[in-house]
């Protein structure tokens, strides 16, 4: 903030006034657009993976840290220089890249959604940035590399076409990533367990939770256009979100799911616990009052930044 610092006489006395001036908007500017992501599998070589992700990982750390700041021209600065240069649309040869330009997309997304609508259309900038991340959108739905996994993957999908399609206006792509979601709910066991995810092993566990990500924030959207995801398939996300709650609260719970001992990365019931924001705002569980205070803020390079910010409800310290 700039001061403007003025001199007042009254009668006699010189009075000194500092009066606070908004400082001028700052730009952003961006990085080179990268024309694909394209790092091997996580899994295939995991010190290959993290090299090869880095200048995405930049960028979209740059993005969220200005949604963050409340500064809506960076971010408009930062993502219609990635658009002017059509980033990410140029398919890779590692099935990596489709998933990391899906999650790229909904980040993108969702940082803008944190600020008015009309801002953000009446911006010159937009013009460039909407049609870019409708393509981001579309390669996504296209994308034959994560359609036929029927996992956590089309979940994260559906939500980057409805986090995209709500931003833009795009009816077309909110259907689909509504059929994405739906796939995931339908999914859902009677006690909340993922068929597909307890075959992951001792990341069982990990990938319950990451899967339910997706869902809830898909529900959120979804409730804009009178849409009760979380009513479907006898209340689905509801198991699945008390399957993960329990399991924060004491993870010895998830045996009775899997016998084989589970193995958690450090940002598992971390910043991946960031659904339970808009899930706590929306149906106050009395246990996620201690669990959210404890690991607030929660952020997340999936979700626009600061979720805590952008979705939580207020709770006392």
């Amino acid at each position: 903030m700039k001061l403007d610092v003025r001199f007042v006489t009254i009668g006699v006395s010189v009075v000194l006034l500092c009066l606070a001036r908004p400082a001028a908007a700052r730009t952003c500017e961006a990085p080179p657009a990268l024309a694909s992501v394209d790092p091997p599998g996580f899994y295939q070589d995991a010190g290959a993976y993290s090299e090869a992700i880095k200048p995405l990982h930049a960028f979209i750390a740059e993005v969220n840290k200005a949604a963050d700041a409340g500064d809506a021209g960076c971010v408009m600065d930062l993502l219609a220089g990635w658009a002017k240069g059509n980033a990410l649309l140029t398919i890779g040869a590692n099935y990596q890249g489709d998933y990391e330009r899906s999650w790229a997309g909904t980040d993108f997304s969702l940082a803008l959604l944190r600020f008015p609508g009309a801002t953000t259309n009446a911006d010159p900038r937009w013009r460039q940035i909407k049609p870019w991340l409708i393509r981001i959108a579309e390669e996504t739905r296209d994308s034959d590399r994560i359609n036929h996994l029927n996992n956590n993957l089309v979940y994260w999908a559906g939500l980057d076409l409805m986090a995209i399609g709500t931003l833009t206006e795009r009816g077309d792509l909110i259907d689909a990533g509504l059929s994405r979601a739906r796939q995931g709910i339908r999914d859902i066991g009677p006690h909340g367990e993922l068929q597909r995810e307890l075959k992951r092993g001792e990341r069982a566990l990990h990938y319950h939770n990451f899967a339910l990500t997706p869902l809830v924030f898909c529900a959120e959207l979804a409730s804009r256009r009178k849409i009760d995801l979380y009513a479907e398939n006898n209340g689905a996300i509801h198991r699945l979100a008390d399957l993960i709650i329990r399991a924060v609260q004491d993870e010895r719970s998830f045996g009775a799911f899997s016998t084989i001992p589970q193995q958690l990365f450090p940002w598992t019931f971390q910043g991946d616990l960031a659904w339970m924001e808009p899930y706590d705002a929306r149906f106050h569980d009395p246990r996620l009052g201690p669990i959210l205070r404890a690991k607030r803020p929660l952020s997340n390079p999936r979700l626009g930044g600061n979720v805590t910010a952008s979705w939580g409800a207020r709770l006392p310290n």
